[in-house]
């Protein structure tokens, strides 16, 4: 059923449901008009065209948050939040705001007043195509199974079946629609089954194009906070790059034999060039290093 505005039905909650049946509205849709606040406390400008015709910007009444500063959002200027307003004698007074609101997943970085409410009963556009619908955005939103938190900008956190993911880059920078399999940032927490076998194990896959395990007393030192993109472009470079362990390994076993097997002539006369002395000279000591995996 359709309404051509939203409302909320109450009655006195000590009389029978009949002809003193109050119809009250107190819940509105408003544009963000300014997210400054002197005290952090998440207080906004909102301005509601039914209520704030003839109210200016600057007389606007603080509107409070709605969700508890454990979890921090904020809208952007110029989208539109839902306002609920404690007391419709006085609804100057007393506004609490809850969102932005989003139309639709892709549109989680600015949904514009315009189109935000394509979704609900008093959209004036019709909404997208769902992102469903797109075969190149598999994997960027989450699933109607999972629990998750969504950046304004490409990143979020997944709660999944005995699985967690955090990502940044999750789709391309100019299409919301495509999935980014070039190389996301990303650290996936699983517990699953092998294949063929009953026991549960857990793994941790860290992805990116580049990675560094720094440690606040290693050597050399880097900053702790606050790190800029030359502060990280300096870790990777000054860090101590990790080895590859099976090719310093292979390595390493090449070099024991060379020791134990060789063998010399008469004196001042030079090693034999055996097939362990060749295999020695061809290692690739630069092979051993992974340049993009660095440590201090």
């Amino acid at each position: 059923m359709a309404f051509d505005k939203p409302i909320v039905q109450t009655t006195h909650p000590y009389k029978k449901v009949g002809s003193d049946t109050i119809i009250t509205r107190t819940i509105y849709y408003g544009e963000v008009i300014s997210i400054e606040d002197e005290t952090d406390g998440g207080r906004i400008k909102v301005k509601i065209p039914d209520l704030d015709v003839r109210t200016g910007n600057a007389d606007l009444p603080w509107c409070y948050p709605l969700m508890p500063k454990f979890f921090h959002v904020y809208p952007q200027v110029g989208e539109m939040v839902r306002v609920f307003i404690e007391d419709i004698k006085y609804p100057q007074k007393s506004r609490y705001w809850l969102g932005s609101v989003i139309s639709q997943p892709h549109k989680i970085g600015y949904d514009s007043l315009f189109t935000a409410q394509s979704t609900t009963n008093v959209g004036i556009v019709t909404p997208e195509p769902a992102p469903t619908t797109y075969p190149d955005a598999e994997g960027i939103y989450p699933l109607k199974t999972d629990v998750a938190i969504i950046g304004k900008v490409n990143t979020d956190v997944i709660l999944r079946i005995n699985e967690v993911h955090i990502r940044a880059g999750k789709h391309e920078n100019d299409d919301v629609l495509k999935l980014n399999v070039k190389n996301p940032a990303q650290i996936s927490l699983v517990y699953e089954q092998q294949e063929n076998k009953e026991a549960y194990y857990s793994n941790t896959v860290i992805m990116s194009d580049k990675i560094a395990l720094i440690s606040h007393s290693g050597d050399p030192k880097f900053k702790a906070a606050r790190l800029t993109p030359n502060d990280r472009a300096r870790i990777f470079e000054n860090g101590h790059p990790i080895a590859r362990a099976d090719v310093l390994v292979e390595a390493l076993n090449i070099i024991r034999n060379a020791i134990i097997a060789h063998i010399h002539g008469y004196s001042n006369l030079p090693a034999d060039k055996n097939a362990i002395i060749n295999d020695l000279e061809k290692i690739d000591f630069n092979a051993i290093l992974q340049e993009n995996i660095v440590t201090n």
